[in-house]
């Protein structure tokens, strides 16, 4: 016997590796009582050339004629009643396959057909369809427990039952690995787990091998697969077809996850360029991502560097978590130490972590040619301004040429801040974008010209481009540090103009839309309560104070100034001098640190006034000096100069000074005819300094007051309305002037000792007690019980429909009413209750007057 027969005979007398299932089906044909017609499909290595050799030997002994014919024309000359039998058809030629389509097409020619699981060409498809009607398909490739044990039978091998469980757990029962463990698996080494870990190791570089000859895109999916976290199916896997020929190949189980020893075994020979270019095709799938960076990790190389810090600036805006990590690999990875700190700069700001953002910068030296130069210069100054320093944003900004437009807009911002009135407006421009202009440079160069308008031009026209440049910033979906939001800007701006709700919409827009991203949001929600204080909403002010209070401490300085500011104001407007002085005293350790720009003089402004009521004074005089000088070097704007001026009108009314109003009258007299709000405070202050001189003129107060409320100053309108009642002696004039008051500033009683410059009485947020409501009040609680509507309670008691407006929404506020039906439940027991004690007094009254008679009775 030759050799090759030999070898031939011991692969075929070997006991096979196979299911039951499929040793039943190939026993059936061989003993005749199934038909001659039959597909064994396996995935590669899953024994489908054993069993052909297996059922052809079987054949011939039962005297069965079988061919194995190769050629198209051979297939044709084969006759019906020989079986044909052809291994790896899916290795065909197409004339090959159409030849074997003919012989399947006659039901009583043998056919027996062996071919790797689909994707297959539909021709062959066609006809494993065929064959499948006349017998189930013999299917190879997963091993089970009992499969294993008839197979070491066979071999009289034993086995403990522990470690078949671990080779199918390690091969996922696909045949040709379980195969291949039993081959190595030593019996007398099993006691532990180490022989199991060697049966690993001694697949991966048979499995590394069957990959590299896989198709590329076959092998693309099954690294995909392999390199994916647990449980976890990723986009590039995705293609079915993909998928089945990864099966085929015996590297992917039929659901398509892989085996833990394939697993294994890509994850340890992936080669680096392979791995890179995985770690691309996963960006976005931010766990699978995580999965392939874990094979970079301790790796040095330039390929992987730049692929993460690519990754990582991609994920900078809406994953700034992830592009912190990413960044983290790269800079292990070996990416330029400097370049790298200036992103996670940029991260941590986005972050909110001020302070972690300046120790990356901190920590390495910047060159002034490094090309990320001009970005280390915007968190920078960014970091200097959220810390309330914002002449030292200046500073960065002054220590070298900047070479984007962006940066120059932000310098412009902070030039605007510090009062650089020569910088601000200098013709110096970055170099012409090589680009088409994007949204966000559309937004700062709006920016730049609004904020250069404040300066030289219209009030209205300069709101108009500042808004614009809020919205396209919000559009631009930035989340990069800048040393001053751009809504902030355009609100603080149209707050100057006397354009509340203008503010309050640009306000309410950014917070919506995510303007600046996470980072800006409590500056967003801190101006935003500013601008409600302004048109008299306290309720949304105190709900604003009560969220962001219990996260004071980790406010920026900036930040934390502002939130001082608003709890003076409140505490000012609506609270007791109790409650205004321990407001003071908690924003005194602000007030210690702060250095006020021109964007922070509306809260210096409140801070000014609140001095001299709390009669600290000395405390914010050199804030106060040094801001008039700012308003100075910018030209005197109007549009920046009003409230500052107006605060110093209002300290000194409240100090008695008349001599300390009038450089701040004359000035806010001078920018009357450029700013609405200007005019309107100077008109007041006009009205208000005859009031103090004893002259009441309530047509003059009147209008001066109700101006005021115009602008955003309504509190200081009534203020005005209520001075003006308590300097005159005629009941209609009091009563006239208090009603305005009223109108103006709901929350105020209209008492004329609250009015007067020690401001409101407390009044309570919830009344639990008729007492809390004044006369006017409890007749329109009673008209609203009735269910009037605002005309007709306002023609039953000679009020205007808007006054009834007014006294209602306040009526509300106090009772802290939802909607109309739960104001009418809950004014019900407050009738009653003031019902109930108006008949006890005039019970009391009866009683009274009737005992009168007797008592004169008696003493006659």
């Amino acid at each position: 016997m030759s050799l090759n027969a030999e070898t031939a005979l011991r692969i075929a007398d070997t006991p096979l590796l196979w299911t039951r299932l499929a040793r039943a089906h190939v026993d059936g044909i061989a003993a005749g009582t199934a038909p001659s017609r039959a597909l064994v499909v396996g995935p590669a290595g899953s024994g489908k050339s054993r069993v052909m050799r297996h059922l052809r030997r079987a054949l011939t002994a039962q005297g069965t004629a079988t061919s194995l014919a190769r050629g198209e024309s051979d297939i044709a000359a084969v006759p019906a009643s020989t079986v044909l039998m052809i291994d790896d058809a899916h290795l065909l030629t197409p004339a090959q396959i159409a030849a074997v389509q003919s012989r399947t097409g006659d039901p009583a020619a043998a056919v027996v057909i062996a071919t790797r699981p689909g994707p297959l060409p539909p021709t062959l498809q066609q006809i494993a369809d065929t064959l499948e009607r006349a017998q189930s398909a013999i299917v190879l490739g997963h091993i089970s427990r009992s499969d294993v044990q008839v197979h070491l039978e066979e071999r009289d091998r034993r086995m403990p039952r522990a470690c078949v469980d671990d080779i199918l757990a390690l091969t996922g029962g696909m045949s040709w690995l379980v195969a291949e463990s039993l081959s190595v698996h030593d019996s007398g080494e099993c006691a532990g787990d180490g022989a199991h870990g060697a049966i690993g190791d001694a697949l991966q570089d048979v499995i590394a091998h069957r990959l590299r000859a896989l198709d590329p895109a076959t092998r693309a999916v099954v690294e995909a697969v392999c390199t994916a976290p647990d449980d976890h199916s990723p986009s590039v896997a995705a293609d079915d077809d993909l998928l089945g020929s990864a099966y085929a190949a015996g590297l992917l189980l039929r659901s398509g996850q892989p085996v833990p020893a394939v697993r294994a075994a890509v994850r340890a020979t992936l080669p680096l360029d392979r791995v890179i270019a995985l770690y691309a095709t996963v960006a976005g799938d931010s766990a699978h991502e995580a999965s392939v960076r874990q094979l970079l990790g301790g790796v040095r190389d330039p390929r992987v560097a730049r692929v993460l810090q690519s990754h990582a600036d991609a994920a900078r805006q809406n994953d700034p978590v992830r592009a912190r990590e990413l960044y983290r690999s790269a800079r292990d990875a070996g990416a330029d130490a400097a370049t790298v700190a200036i992103r996670q700069a940029q991260v941590e700001w986005s972050l909110g972590r001020i302070d972690a953002a300046s120790a990356f910068l901190d920590g390495v030296a910047i060159a002034a040619e490094h090309p990320d130069h001009d970005r280390a210069a915007d968190v920078g100054a960014a970091i200097w301004a959220a810390r309330g320093l914002m002449p030292m944003s200046d500073a960065v900004y002054r220590s070298s040429v900047h070479r984007t437009a962006e940066t120059s807009a932000r310098a412009a911002i902070v030039a605007l801040a510090v009062a650089d009135r020569g910088a601000l407006l200098s013709d110096a421009v970055a170099p012409p974008a090589q680009t088409m202009p994007s949204t966000l440079t559309v937004a700062m160069d709006l920016l730049t010209r609004g904020m250069r308008e404040t300066l030289t031009g219209s009030a209205h026209e300069a709101l108009h481009e500042l808004v614009r440049a809020a919205e396209m910033y919000s559009a631009s979906g930035s989340s990069d540090a800048i040393p001053e939001l751009p809504a902030v800007i355009a609100a603080v701006a149209a707050l100057n103009v006397g354009e509340p709700d203008v503010a309050h919409s640009v306000l309410d827009q950014a917070v919506h839309s995510g303007h600046g991203g996470a980072w800006a949001s409590r500056r967003l929600l801190l101006w935003r309560a500013w601008v409600a204080l302004q048109q008299e909403r306290a309720h949304e002010v105190e709900t604003a104070l009560q969220a962001i209070v219990p996260e004071s401490r980790s406010l920026d300085p900036r930040e934390k100034l502002l939130l001082d500011a608003l709890s003076v104001a409140i505490a000012r407007r609506y609270h007791d001098s109790a409650a205004l002085a321990s407001a003071w005293r908690a924003a005194r350790e602000s007030l210690l640190r702060a250095r006020f720009d021109v964007f922070s003089l509306l809260p210096l402004s409140e801070f000014v006034v609140a001095a001299a009521r709390v009669g600290d004074v000395d405390r914010v005089r050199p804030h106060f000096t040094q801001a008039c000088a700012q308003i100075e070097r910018l030209g005197a704007p109007p549009l920046w100069s009003s409230h500052l001026h107006w605060a110093g009108i209002q300290q000194g009314i409240l100090r008695a000074r008349p001599s300390d109003l009038t450089p701040h009258a004359r000035a806010l007299v001078a920018a009357a005819p450029h700013n609405r709000l200007a005019a309107m405070m100077a008109q007041a202050g006009r009205v208000w300094t005859a009031v103090l001189a004893g002259s009441v003129d309530v047509e003059a107060i009147e209008t001066a007051a109700l101006g005021l409320g115009t602008v955003g100053l309504a509190w200081d309108g009534a203020r005005l309305a209520g001075q003006g009642a308590a300097r005159t002696e005629d009941r209609r004039e009091i009563s006239r002037l208090l009603a305005c008051a009223r109108q103006l500033h709901p929350r105020d009683e209209g008492r004329p000792t609250a009015l007067e410059d020690t401001g409101p009485a407390p009044v309570s947020a919830q009344p639990r007690a008729h007492s809390d409501l004044s006369t006017r009040e409890l007749e329109v609680a009673a008209l609203v019980v009735q269910g009037k509507t605002y005309a007709e309670i306002g023609a039953s008691i000679f009020i205007s429909p808007r006054t009834a407006e007014h006294h209602i929404a306040r009526i509300r506020r106090r009772l802290g009413a939802t909607n109309r039906s739960d104001l009418i439940a809950k004014l019900r027991p407050v009738l009653e209750e003031a019902g109930s004690e108006e008949r006890d007094e005039s019970a009391a009254e009866s009683s009274t007057s009737s005992a009168e008679p007797r008592r004169k009775r008696a003493s006659a």
